[in-house]
This record gives structure tokens, sequence and C-alpha cells, in this order.
């Protein structure tokens, strides 16, 4: 087996595991800051206030963690491509991870496989967050991301006509997305 494609894959899923450590630690800081909260005497409007904006920014750092974790898998998707396929074009699709469909089918991944649609299905999501700031009555087609809420499994709301992402949903794409380059990384492993 080749070195330098194992060190590829242990640093791949060393970095994706990097990002959901990074909010497990937010997390558990907003943790103690609400118990804090709780012992503390100060008024209960003040105290009120503050959980609501201990909670939004939970809500917000669900929403930066999945943007980080997508933008990563598309960056090491583009990374992937130029190592391992550069002859090979981008579909003709402005961007994000779809783009890389003919490279992901070249680097052993069967797009029948459900990660590849949930992948598909979060970039819905992030075109939505990105472009609507989460707004589902401003994208253009709202039907596609209410269709990806409604599913039994998805494990994402829709809170005041904007995308909540849950922990459940980054722990689902976490595991989604691990899998998937998982497959990749094996891939080359084995045919170099």
């Amino acid at each position: 087996m080749d070195l330098k494609n194992q060190l590829i894959a242990w640093a791949s899923m060393h970095n994706l595991n990097y990002l959901i450590g990074f909010h497990n630690n937010v997390r558990d800081l907003f943790r103690g800051q609400l118990h804090d909260l709780e012992k503390s005497d100060i008024k209960e409007k003040d105290k009120n206030l503050s959980k609501s904006i201990l909670q939004d920014y939970d809500r917000n750092l669900h929403i930066n963690t999945f943007l980080m974790m997508y933008s990563y898998l598309e960056e090491w998707l583009y990374v992937d491509w130029k190592a391992y396929a550069p002859d090979d074009k981008l579909q003709n699709k402005k961007g994000s991870i779809g783009r890389f469909r003919k490279i992901v089918i070249k680097l052993g991944v069967d797009l029948s496989y459900s990660y590849w649609q949930v992948l598909m299905d979060a970039e819905e999501i992030r075109n939505c967050l990105l472009h609507a700031n989460g707004r589902i009555s401003l994208l253009k087609d709202s039907k596609k991301v209410k269709d990806i809420i409604a599913r039994k499994d998805s494990k994402l709301n829709i809170v005041m006509d904007k995308v909540v992402i849950s922990g459940e949903y980054l722990q689902k794409l976490n595991k989604n997305i691990a899998d998937f380059m998982d497959i990749i990384n094996n891939s080359q492993i084995q045919s170099h």
C-alpha cells in the first residue's frame, strides 16, 4: 500500500473529526454558561435574555458547523480531482459538490448508494443557507428544500420559515461524509 495515500486518508478523517470536535467543545462551553446562568442571582428578565442569546448562538453553531463540513468536503473533492483525475472535466454546473459527479464515479463511488443523495440534499440545504439566509420562502424553488426537510429521517426542521439544523443532522452528515470519503480513500489506496 502506498504510504502517501494512507496519510491522505488519515488526514482526511482527522480534519473532518476536528470540525465535529470543535462543535462539541463550543457546545460544552454553552452548557457551562447556561449552568452558571441558572445558578446566578441576576434578574429573571436578564437571565431569560441571556438564555435566548445562547440558544440563538447554539443554532448558529449548528449552521456554521454544517457549512464548515460541507466546504471541507467540497475542497477535499477538489484536491482529489486534481490528484487522481486531473484530465477529467467537472460537470457543467456553476459550483458546489454536484459538479464532481463524474469525478466521484471515477474515484470509485457507486452513486446508487445513499451517500451521494445525502450530499445532494446537503447541497440544497447549503444553497438555502448561503443564498437565502436559510429562509425557504426566498428560494426560487422552495419545494426541493421543503421535500428534503419533510422526509422522516431528515433530522432538519423549519421554524419561522428558516431551515433549522439539528445536532442529529450534523451527526448523520458527518457519518455520511466519513463513509463517502472512506470509499474514495480506500479506492485510491487499492489502485495505487
